[in-house]
């Protein structure tokens, strides 16, 4: 209780300290600015008072210099005054000098000749050097010493007043000069005149109150003033002034002890209420019974009560929500990378404990999913649509988990479109392949996005504890291996982890690195697969396959080296390399007398990115070899295209510019629309060889190879289909109107000479038998 006694007397010291202080340097300030307003006031009356004295000095000392001038004008017009000087006679002139001295006591009297030298006169103060400086600053003010001249100098700490009056002819003056002393008894008189006093003073600044009125060097003629009146004037007030605020002090002073006393009592209330909520009395309210500020403090008060009890809810809400999104995805409201990890380690710490020194009792699968080509899809019609995508996704596989088993299993969203679903309790492999199956059967049925359907396959690992591993980080790293496994067979389907992926894994970093070494070492090599004239059976041209031989490896499938190559972007100076070959090897065809048919290079989406290059390569190689543009033809996959369309639509207009050729390859796999197809100035469509078996069971793929057929002949669109190897549909092909067929049913890719065999042919029969096929 002391305590709290103690802290009201001290803040009510320092409220009133805090009053009197602002009174107190108030009342300061107050003087200051009186006493400095004041003494401005007199010194600006007292400054007024010296100019206007300035300016009857400086009107009295003219008119004293115009009467001398006068004066002497008057003697220099006497005909005797004008025979002296023109005779120019020395003794002559100073006598005359002697005269204007005996009249005038003290003065100085100089004959100047036209040149400016002193031809007599009479110098009782040593004034010829004065009288030579005013008599140089004449001529160099006028011109010349034809004009009269008056002015004051000082010599020897005494005043002069000084008038040049000219004579002789104006091309030819001499002058009259002459210095009268200014006596004391002038400079009272005038000083008296003028009400200020007149002095000759050194021209320095000073704090005293003066005003110059004629410069002469380092000194000069100063009319100064005395300021005693106003400083008497000045103390006076400032006494009153010292009075008034002591007054002013001591009523501050107790006016301060009441409104100390006044603040703090409602301090004391605040203080009570708040040792009331720190003790957890949320619900407690001061009373406002008060019309003051206090008053308001204390609504204010219960307000912040208010609030606070209102935030502390908010924090509870903000706090379950923040574990569900530490937990969860946002997006599809599955169990998250960080909820799944601890989840999978908990649950094998459970298996582990169940058995301890022996197997566990039962296995544990963890099923990988990775969505194949999503992304094309999220650049092609957006994030918004994306999103929308992976929600539908997690709803139908949602759906599976919840068929799939009566225990307890967790599905999560690991990243942008890969999902993980961890599966406890696993009897046998039988069960693992169903559940996989069944997570693929759920992609089957196609998704609407923004008014299109759309295709989606996924690519699908697995893991199983303990049979590949016992830990976490190991399962999930082995369970992506084996989704990367499932990626090179060509998606869509799933891959058990098995111990030759890390070899796989290891051939493939080989791969990489030797495919950097490749193109140097001149391993690569074309082969040429012919397009056949359904209507005729005429080779109608050529598709130019890249073909790897590595010393180590040997024959390389295209389907293991070419996504290598995207990736690492090798694949453009590969695929420049592929051109030039291609473009060489139709000019040695044409040598030899062979028909000339246009050539088929495929374009990699890597070379569509940099299209500026891509331009210019094509134009140079062109030019370099002379090759007739219509018989090099560029083949650019659909897919390739839809990242850019905009750009896309730009490279191939500069490409068709150049003359040569344009095949949109793999049609019918990716997402574009007709509107856009119309945009491409393309010559041919390519159907994907994927549509082709359908062809003899005639089942939707048929349908749809049919109706490309038909939109190409309305886009007047010539129509190539890969991959024919069956009379039946080559049969079925050209029943729809199909162009152009490529694949085994004619022939398989085969080097330059065995291209050059099929040219010299006229027609190409069918094959009996099938061939074993290598990639292309």
């Amino acid at each position: 209780m002391k305590t709290v006694r103690f802290l009201r007397l001290t803040l009510g010291a320092r409220l009133l300290l805090v009053l009197l202080g602002v009174v107190t340097a108030t009342t300061v300030l107050t003087l200051l600015l009186q006493d400095r307003s004041l003494q401005s006031d007199l010194e600006r009356l007292a400054r007024s008072r010296l100019q206007e004295a300035s300016e009857v000095a400086e009107q009295l000392i003219q008119e004293a210099l115009e009467t001398q001038l006068e004066r002497y004008e008057a003697i220099a017009a006497t005909p005797q005054f004008q025979a002296n000087v023109e005779s120019r006679h020395v003794p002559t002139l100073s006598h005359f000098a002697q005269e204007i001295v005996e009249q005038q006591p003290e003065t100085a009297v100089f004959f100047f000749d036209p040149q400016g030298k002193i031809l007599a006169g009479n110098d009782p103060h040593g004034l010829a050097e004065s009288a030579h400086r005013a008599l140089a600053s004449a001529r160099t003010a006028n011109g010349s010493a034809a004009r009269s001249h008056t002015s004051l100098v000082e010599h020897h700490q005494r005043l002069y007043s000084l008038t040049s009056v000219p004579w002789g002819e104006l091309e030819f003056a001499g002058a009259l000069v002459c210095l009268e002393p200014v006596d004391l008894a002038q400079l009272e008189k005038w000083s008296k005149i003028c009400r200020a006093s007149l002095v000759v003073e050194p021209a320095v600044d000073t704090e005293a109150l003066t005003l110059p009125i004629r410069d002469f060097g380092k000194r000069e003629l100063q009319v100064a003033t005395s300021l005693q009146a106003e400083r008497k004037a000045l103390a006076n007030s400032r006494t009153n002034l010292l009075m008034a605020a002591l007054v002013s002090v001591s009523l501050a002073a107790a006016v301060s002890v009441l409104l100390a006393r006044h603040f703090v009592r409602p301090i004391r209330a605040i203080q009570s209420a708040t040792e009331r909520i720190a003790a957890g009395d949320f619900q407690f309210r001061l009373e406002v019974n008060r019309q003051d500020e206090l008053g308001d403090v204390a609504q204010a008060w219960n307000l912040m009560l208010d609030g606070l009890n209102r935030n502390i809810r908010k924090r509870i809400r903000a706090e379950k929500k923040f574990q569900h999104l530490a937990q969860f995805d946002g997006l599809t409201g599955l169990a998250n990378r960080r909820q799944m990890e601890e989840t999978l380690t908990a649950w094998l710490e459970e298996e582990k404990a169940e058995a301890p020194g022996g197997s566990p009792l039962t296995s544990l699968a963890i099923l990988h999913v990775d969505l194949d080509r999503f992304q094309d899809v999220h650049e092609t019609f957006g994030h918004a649509s994306g999103d929308s995508l992976l929600r539908e996704v997690s709803r139908r596989f949602k759906t599976v988990v919840q068929e799939a088993s009566s225990a307890p299993t967790l599905l999560a969203r690991t990243e942008s479109d890969e999902f993980v679903w961890v599966v406890p309790q696993i009897s046998d492999r039988t069960q693992v392949d169903r559940l996989a199956q069944s997570l693929l059967s759920a992609l089957e049925p196609s998704f609407a996005v923004e008014d299109q359907e759309i295709a989606l396959g996924a690519s699908l690992g697995i893991a199983m504890f303990p049979d590949d591993a016992d830990d976490a980080e190991t399962l999930l790293r082995y369970a992506a291996m084996a989704v990367a496994q499932a990626k090179n067979q060509g998606g869509n389907i799933y891959a058990f982890y098995t111990d030759s992926l890390p070899r796989i894994a290891s051939k493939r970093l080989a791969l990489e690195n030797q495919l950097r070494r490749a193109l140097e070492d001149q391993e690569f090599d074309l082969h040429y697969q012919p397009k056949v004239q359904l209507s005729t059976g005429k080779i109608a041209g050529f598709e130019a396959l890249l073909r790897w031989h590595s010393p180590e490896h040997g024959f390389v499938n295209p389907a293991e080296f070419v996504p290598l190559a995207e990736e690492t972007g090798a694949i453009v100076p590969i695929g420049e390399w592929a051109l030039r070959q291609a473009v060489q090897q139709s000019l040695t065809w044409q040598e030899v007398g062979l028909p000339a048919v246009p050539i088929s290079v495929n374009v990699s989406a890597r070379q569509v990115e940099e299209r500026a290059d891509l331009v210019s390569f094509v134009a140079d190689l062109l030019a370099e070899s002379g090759l007739d543009p219509r018989l090099l033809d560029l083949e650019i996959t659909e897919s390739s295209l839809l990242r850019d369309q905009e750009g896309s639509v730009e490279l191939f207009h500069r490409l068709r510019a150049l003359g040569v050729t344009l095949s949109l390859d793999d049609f019918g796999t990716g997402y574009s629309s007709l509107a856009y197809l119309r945009q491409l100035p393309v010559d041919t469509l390519k159907v994907d060889r994927a549509f082709v078996p359908g062809t003899d069971s005639g089942d939707e793929d048929a349908k749809l190879i049919g109706s490309i057929i038909a939109m190409a002949k309305v886009l007047n669109l010539k129509v190539v289909v890969e991959g024919v190897e069956t009379w039946k549909q080559r049969r079925f092909l050209e029943a729809m109107g199909c162009d152009q067929i490529q694949g085994y049913v004619f022939s398989e890719p085969v080097d330059g000479a065995g291209a050059e065999e099929l040219l010299r042919k006229k027609r190409l029969t069918m094959r009996r038998k099938k061939a074993v096929k290598a990639e292309p």
